[in-house]
């Protein structure tokens, strides 16, 4: 029998619904205030466990170390280790036990620091370097959150897109575990979500559960891209530092080059602009999407910041074997195990770009063994490869075993050549050996447009450095590693998603690598050049136009990204989001955990449910990883069915379609057939929330089960 009105009444009553106020504090400032809390809280996984771990074992000569460079290495190691380590002892045994161990390396950390007291390097040294942190933490922080205009508007970014699987994975983890469940399926009964790279997020979940109520999966996700951003700069400066051993002022110097190179990027707003002036949508909110993208690094820290995490371990675990040079064994034995580390947590963090430094390593081993030179080196690469593939085991069977992410059955990787929207536009019924020669032909034009400033870098370094590339051990593997991506990005895509991910991945070794030569180049603006680095009045004026052109591109695209929504959709769009925070903060609020709430699955992502739901869907297409194809439509389209009947009197096909899914509440939106049916529904049965644009209700015969004891 359907749920009268006394009995939803009471349910109301019993949940204390009526008590339960809408939020009043503005939603822009407790983004705010929950992204600083989960920044304070990030350190406990992604900085003291470094500074433990390498003082402890004496990684990098730690203890031999200045402050800020201890600072640089804990944070570097944390991005390392943690991932995998986190990984493991939370999924064999659990987050709370993972807690507990990070609580005992925090007590370590503060006895460690009580027991030696570091020194402190200059105070001019650690004031630029607490003013370039701060800047970044204010930048990304008003890039991310929800901006709330008035009472009743707010707007998201155009980066919570993919920020709408992240957090929905966060905070699935938080609630079931690792590996988590999958929040957007749910056939009867819960499924792992194993078919991902998802180490990141593990670290999200363990400061989501520590920041209580203050921090959600939304907020530990934001304060993970901006700890991401610190460990870039981080690793630049420390990279530098191993490869060129310079002298302190130096070092610092070319390290603030090295990050201020992080704003620059390609000529995209040229192309961008052309299309969007000729009606073409590609570009709109996003500059990077008028073709096969380089993605900015700003741009890869607010849309991928686990692809870049993968970067720094894989850098790590590189440096960490070149530290291995003319150690005693039992040095290189722990250098070793932590490089294999490394390579394990890059392989969770993204499979993609590990596939780069796995291609990398072979070829430079092979490399290595024909010249005979740096011989040396040979046993600790592979013996770094044999843990890293101990110690992914687990992870590596339980993705081999969530099925195709695309449900096809598909190879994951195929070849093709890069593509060139300008000039694919023209191709569409060509064959594919004439489109692969018509992109080849394009592919100067295509890469010069996509790396801009630092394709000119590219040649002047290779022309500067030609005679001594097999000399350098650090230049031999720069030039391998960026010829390792382009092949890879040139060459070959992904093909579980639409997007090519492979190829646009791939590049980041590649951007590395070019960044670092990029401060070889830039350093003779700004001191006397390096040998053979002379360069002519031309071509420094050509290095100033690009490279002004590429910080304007990366300012114009944050822009773009911080306040496209609203230009592209307007404030009505603003009032709908407003609503749905309402109505999904209220099933936060008063709802249990378990509770399976479902929306309209039909149409296109729908963003709320995934940045702000925090519960499990019975189907969605934000997290639709290892769901056959034919089993995701099919399903969208039954439970699509709840949402598109018209004319309804009464409850009763309502509750029997939401017992037949295992569905609890339904979240109707003024753009469903269902809402014209609202007024007969309210009589019957009372709201958990509804106004202009959401109305959130019990449905099936179910409730009785969440109402507290």
């Amino acid at each position: 029998m359907p749920f009268s009105l006394v009995v939803i009444s009471e349910i109301r009553s019993a949940i204390h619904l009526s008590e339960v106020p809408l939020p009043v504090l503005n939603f822009t400032l407790q983004d705010i205030i929950g992204t600083l809390l989960g920044f304070s809280l990030f350190p406990l996984v992604l900085f003291f466990p470094g500074y433990v771990f390498g003082w402890v074992f004496d990684l990098f000569e730690f203890r031999a170390r200045l402050l800020h460079a201890r600072f640089a290495i804990s944070l570097l190691l944390s991005v390392a280790i943690c991932p995998i380590f986190y990984y493991l002892v939370a999924s064999y045994f659990s987050l709370n036990v993972a807690l507990i161990v990070t609580g005992l390396i925090a007590a370590a950390f503060i006895t460690l620091l009580i027991y030696e007291k570091p020194i402190s390097p200059h105070e001019s040294q650690w004031r630029i370097f607490i003013w370039i942190s701060l800047g970044w933490i204010i930048f990304a922080i008003f890039c991310f959150v929800d901006l709330q205009w008035g009472r009743q508007e707010l707007y998201f970014s155009f980066v919570s897109l993919d920020h709408t699987t992240r957090v929905s994975i966060i905070d699935a983890m938080t609630r079931t575990g690792v590996p988590p469940v999958n929040p957007s399926y749910y056939p009867g009964h819960y499924v792992k979500l194993t078919f991902l790279y998802f180490f990141w997020y593990v670290l999200g979940s363990i400061i989501d559960i520590a920041g209580g109520g203050l921090v959600d999966a939304r907020a530990a996700l934001f304060a993970s891209v901006i700890w991401c951003g610190i460990a870039l700069m981080a690793l630049i400066a420390f990279y530098l530092r191993q490869r060129d051993g310079r002298a302190a002022g130096q070092i610092w110097r070319r390290a603030l080059i090295g990050i201020a190179s992080l704003s620059i990027t390609g000529l995209d707003i040229i192309p961008a602009v052309a299309l969007i002036s000729f009606g073409n949508v590609y570009a709109r909110g996003d500059l990077e999407h008028w073709n096969e993208q380089i993605t900015a690094w700003v741009g890869s820290l607010f849309w991928v910041p686990h692809h870049v995490a993968s970067l720094i371990a894989g850098c790590v675990g590189v440096l960490l074997v070149h530290s291995v040079r003319r150690q005693t064994r039992s040095k290189q034995l722990v250098a070793l195990i932590f490089a294999g580390t490394a390579f394990a947590s890059a392989l969770g963090l993204s499979v993609w770009v590990t596939f780069v430094f796995v291609t990398f390593w072979g070829i430079w081993m092979l490399f290595l063994y024909f010249q005979k030179e740096q011989i040396e080196i040979l046993l600790p690469m592979g013996t770094a490869g044999v843990v890293a593939l101990l110690l992914a085991a687990p992870f590596l069977l339980g993705l081999l075993s969530g099925g195709s992410g695309g449900g096809n059955g598909a190879f994951p990787i195929t070849f093709d050549v890069r593509s060139f929207r300008l000039a694919d536009a023209f191709l569409v019924n060509s064959s594919f050996l004439w489109r692969s020669l018509i992109r080849l032909i394009f592919l100067p034009l295509n890469y010069f447009l996509e790396l801009g400033f630092f394709f000119l870098v590219a040649f002047i370094w290779l022309k500067n450095n030609k005679s001594t590339l097999r000399d350098h051990p650090y230049y031999f593997a720069e030039a391998l590693l960026l010829g390792i991506s382009f092949i890879v990005g040139t060459f070959a895509r992904s093909t579980l998603i639409g997007n090519n991910d492979l190829g646009w991945r791939a590049w980041l070794p590649g951007q590395f690598v070019l960044l670092i030569w990029g401060v070889d180049v830039l350093e003779g603006f700004v001191t006397s050049p390096r040998p053979g680095f002379a360069l002519s009045q031309r071509t420094k004026y050509n290095l100033i136009f690009l490279a002004v052109l590429g910080v304007f591109t990366t300012l114009l695209n944050v822009s773009l990204l911080r306040f496209g929504y609203y230009f592209s959709f307007g404030s009505e769009a603003g009032r709908q989001i407003f609503s749905a925070r309402q109505a999904y903060t209220i099933i936060s609020q008063t709802l249990p955990e378990n509770v399976v709430v479902q929306y309209n699955p039909s149409g296109v992502l729908n963003r709320p449910s995934g940045l702000y739901g925090m519960r499990q869907s019975a189907i969605s297409d934000r997290t639709a990883y290892g769901v056959p194809v034919d089993e995701f439509n099919h399903k969208v389209a039954a439970v699509g069915k709840i949402f598109n009947l018209k004319n309804l009197k009464n409850w009763d096909l309502l509750d029997a379609l939401c017992n037949e899914y295992f569905i609890d509440v339904i979240v109707i939106v003024d753009t469903d057939p269902l809402w014209k049916s609202l007024g007969s529904l309210e009589r019957q049965r009372t709201a958990l929330y509804a106004d202009d644009y959401n109305a959130v209700f019990f449905c099936g015969g179910k409730t009785a089960m969440f109402l507290s004891p």
